[in-house]
């Protein structure tokens, strides 16, 4: 500490300077506290350097020790321009065969061409988006056929009349339309493949008559048969398939009322009684999943009086049998009976309605949402001619039959579905134009309800283009995960504001929200004036306001997207009390608007599609609108309807599955695989795969422990135990060349750490089952300048031999009762009376002993670090109180000499006085 001074005036002293030199010799004791400070916290910071490389030693005995670096994987792909593939650790090792047969496509159309992008308008209209699940068509699996047990796949082959044969290879066919795709597209022969009601159809066009046409097996499968088409035509040239479209015991619940299920209630109450003659039993659907359940269900019921349910004879329904009046009533208000076709009355048999619908079609009780026709009958066609036909629909149960029995009727007209595929549209082949074409219904509504009724005078055209027919592919048994194209309902919540303002949040993140009537059963539990119910059309769901207040009625996110997923974010834009969660999406069309601004439209307008405009470079008309499904696969594929705008498109790209055989280089005894994207994430467990091209041949994967992990996880810890010796030497050393010491030379917490380390690596891992005990048998020892060494190739040796006793080595682990285990270096595991897992393995015993040095509360190095603090803190302390005596000593002496400085003026005044009076007594004499 420093004061202010100066030279002395009077006595020339330089006195600053005495007082420094004083005060410096005073200053020893201060600077030797000093320096033991300076050198306290050099410690301190050796130590935290010693601290942080003993942790990263612990994070590497922490991999070393972790089962799970054991069991990472390594995967290999025989041909990787095919597939390749990655696995988790859960992964089983293994070779796996694939042959991809085709990748995934995503769903295109492309419109007409137009003048130009920007000028034109296009005209008014409503464009609609919507999934192909809503087309009056399907393309049914395989799988599916034969009520459930499917077709083997194999080659057929087939001789038309002329004798000409050709080999049809099916082995890759995953659904019908493959089938005859195959068939027609084969060469050599001149055979169409068709399909017709519950068979497939053979036609032979070569005119000849030389032989029969004749369908074989080609091997030893049962293709052909299973298909329904082995045999010959018997001197036609029509060979008539067997049915294959019927349903069993096996069938999915699922797949029936065209994939729309059987709506059981998920309780053990009864879904449906039935009565025999006065006496009644109740049966549960409720762990019913086949038909064979349900069959099971009523036929094995102990109250059964003598009801027995079967499939019946047509192969598409149900049929109770009795002795007496049989009745099937609804409970609970359950749809069960009403989706089985089994609800009402009968003498004896009770036949129930058509379950699944005729091939590649779908049933006419699933249009307009669910109410399909209210009264089959007969309707009324007037060609273009004048000529009247009543057609009796009263017995159509599909579309298809609909479709041929116009067609078979002779009326002029062809009937056939609208470009869209959700309707119908009625052709007139007369030619002429005499009168308008008029349908209308003679008894009943099937004209109306199929949606080809036109007004009383008819229409002045060619083709009327009927309605859509609102096929109902949502209901309540709905799984979340088919929808939005497969990508499912985010879990999450979502709040609905009722008109009166009540306000609740529906929770579907609990993780038991597996369908829409789960969905329903959640908004319909919340304190709010909203009711959920299945719309109108089938396609979703519906919430409607019953509280009669004056606020719209709006549905909004609580952090998530499930609302949205649902269709059913916003709010009531009609003021009419509901929000409809439709899928099907329109966008509205401007009589001013261009292609671009449809394209702007359609892009901005969440329809499941994106658009873009096309130059096909023909200079007249050349611009056309390319619309491309967000979603690839089968599931991408959707209805595009213009709504009169104008924009005719055709399909460029049909959305299609990936398909891929899956476990045998046969094709016959492979599985077959579908995705709708080129990643296969669920065959193998743990496994995923990425398809990169098609093959002809098999391409396999192969699935191995990946011990370069373990090699590196080994050659890690090597490397950070070394790096812990390293430093620990930095501090712990003396130089004899230059008689320098390290900063912790000698220190008792270095040396016990050194010591524990190395005891710990050369030590026995007691506790082990294994052959290996030591770390030198796996190639890890001490070696040159006392470091730590591992020979890899005996270490992978060691792996290759015996990995499980390599994994013992490193991360076993026991478990003890009551008494204290100890471990090598102060590790200790107090027993108690319940089991205790103990580390055994070296890798486990080595983190534990780096967390006993580590430990932030009483770890060997956390003690030193904070003796090391506790000496700080007191050298400081006592710097300071030698900081203030030195102070009050500097002080002192600047007093002290200020006053000598004073006394010495004082003195010097005196002299000055005494010659003044002795310069006077001299003049004076």
């Amino acid at each position: 500490m420093s004061g202010i001074t100066s030279t002395g005036l009077i006595s020339g002293i330089d006195t600053a300077s005495l007082v420094d030199q004083l005060i410096a010799v005073e200053s020893k004791p201060l600077t030797l506290v000093q320096n033991r400070v300076a050198v306290l916290q050099s410690q301190k910071a050796a130590f935290l350097e010693i601290n942080s490389k003993i942790l990263a030693l612990q994070s590497a005995a922490t991999k070393i020790g972790d089962n799970q670096t054991y069991k990472t994987k390594a995967v290999t792909s025989s041909n990787e321009s095919v597939l390749t593939a990655s696995a988790s650790n859960s992964a089983a090792v293994g070779s796996y065969t694939f042959t991809v047969d085709r990748l995934v496509s995503t769903h295109q159309l492309i419109s007409g061409g137009f003048a130009d992008p920007d000028t034109t308008p296009l005209g008014a209209g409503t464009l609609t988006f919507e999934s192909a699940r809503a087309r009056l068509t399907d393309d049914p699996r395989l799988a599916r056929l034969n009520g459930g047990e499917g077709v083997q796949r194999g080659t057929i082959r087939i001789t038309d009349r002329s004798g000409a044969s050709s080999d049809i290879d099916l082995t890759r066919a995953a659904n019908l339309s493959d089938v005859v795709t195959a068939i027609n597209n084969t060469s050599g022969i001149n055979v169409t493949a068709s399909i017709d009601g519950d068979h497939l159809t053979l036609t032979d066009n070569t005119g000849s008559t030389s032989t029969n046409l004749a369908v074989s097996e080609v091997g030893i499968t049962n293709t052909a048969a299973d298909l329904g088409i082995l045999g010959n035509s018997s001197g036609t040239n029509t060979l008539t398939g067997a049915a294959i479209n019927y349903i069993g015991e096996d069938t999915a619940l699922a797949t029936l009322n065209d994939g729309n299920g059987i709506r059981h209630l998920d309780t053990s109450a009864s879904d449906f009684s039935i009565t025999l003659n006065g006496s009644s039993f109740e049966v549960s659907l409720q762990n019913a999943t086949s038909l064979g359940d349900v069959i099971d269900a009523i036929n094995n019921h102990a109250s059964n009086p003598g009801v027995t349910a079967a499939v019946a004879a047509d192969g598409v329904s149900l049929e109770l049998t009795g002795t007496g009046n049989i009745t099937v009533a609804a409970l609970n208000s359950s749809k069960a009976a009403a989706d089985l076709g089994i609800e009402g009355s009968a003498t004896n048999t009770l036949s129930g309605e058509r379950l699944i619908a005729s091939l590649g079609s779908r049933l006419i009780k699933n249009l307009n949402g669910g109410t399909g026709v209210a009264t089959p009958g007969t309707i009324d066609i007037t060609n273009r001619a004048g000529a009247t036909t009543t057609i009796d629909l009263s017995a159509a149960t599909s579309i298809d039959d609909v479709i041929n029995t116009i067609n078979d009727a002779g009326a002029g007209v062809t009937a056939s579905l609208n470009s869209a595929g959700n309707g119908l549209k009625i052709t007139d082949n007369t030619g002429s134009i005499a009168s308008n074409l008029i349908i209308a219904d003679n008894s009943g509504t099937s004209a109306a309800d199929l949606g080809i009724a036109t007004d009383p005078a008819g229409v002045d055209e060619k083709t009327y283009t009927g309605a859509n027919l609102n096929l109902r592919y949502i209901n309540e048994t709905t799984r979340l995960d088919t929808l939005n194209e497969g990508n499912g309902v985010a879990s999450g919540k979502f709040t609905i504001t009722d008109s009166a303002g009540v306000s609740s949040e529906v929770d579907l993140s609990q993780g038991d929200e597996v369908t829409i009537q789960d969905v329903i059963n959640e908004i319909n539990s919340r304190p709010t004036s909203v009711v959920a119910t299945i719309n109108d059309t089938g396609d979703g769901i519906l919430l409607t306001d019953t509280a009669g207040g004056s606020a719209r009625l709006t549905v909004t996110e609580s952090g998530s997207t499930t609302a949205r997923d649902l269709g059913l974010l916003g709010e009531d834009e009609d003021d009419d009390g509901v929000i409809n969660g439709s899928f099907e999406k329109t966008i509205d069309v401007e009589a001013t608007d261009t292609l671009e601004d449809i394209v702007e439209k359609i892009n901005d307008g969440s329809v499941g599609a994106t658009a873009s405009i096309i130059n096909d470079g023909s200079g007249v008309n050349a611009y056309r609108l390319n619309i491309t499904s967000t979603h690839s696969g089968a599931a991408g594929q959707f209805i595009f309807d213009d709504g009169g705008v104008g924009i005719d498109t055709t399909t460029l790209v049909t959305g299609s599955d990936a398909v891929v055989l899956y476990g045998s280089s046969d094709p016959t005894q492979a599985l077959l695989l579908t995705s709708s994207t080129n990643t296969l994430s669920n065959t193998i467990s743990g496994v995923t795969i990425d398809l990169k091209g098609a093959s002809e041949s098999p391409v396999q994967i192969s699935i191995t422990n990946n011990n370069a992990t373990v090699t590196s996880a080994a050659e890690a810890f090597v490397d950070a135990f070394n790096t812990v010796l390293d430093s620990l030497d930095k501090y712990d050393k003396y130089d004899s060349d230059t008689e320098t010491k390290g900063l912790l030379l000698g220190d008792s917490t270095v040396a016990t750490t050194r010591s524990r380390l190395f005891n710990i690596v050369l030590s026995k891992v007691d506790g082990v089952g294994g052959q290996y005990k030591y770390l030198t048998q796996v190639g890890i020892k001490i070696g040159e300048d006392a470091r730590l060494e591992i020979d890899t190739e005996k270490f992978n040796a060691a792996l290759a031999n015996d990995p499980a006793g390599v994994l013992e080595l490193f991360t076993s682990t026991s478990s003890t009762t009551e008494t204290d285990v100890d471990l090598p270096d102060g590790v200790t595991i107090p027993g108690t009376s319940e089991k205790t897992l103990v580390n055994v393995g070296f890798g486990k015993i080595l983190k534990q002993l780096t967390e006993n040095l580590t430990n932030s509360v009483d770890g060997l190095l956390t003690n030193k670090s904070n003796s090391l603090d506790t000496q700080i803190e007191l050298g400081n302390d006592r710097a300071e109180q030698l900081n203030e005596l030195l102070g009050l000593k500097r002080a002192r002496l600047e007093a002290q000499f200020a006053a000598m400085e004073s006394a010495l003026a004082t003195l010097q005044t005196q002299q000055s006085a005494l010659s003044s009076l002795s310069s006077l007594a001299s003049t004076s004499s």
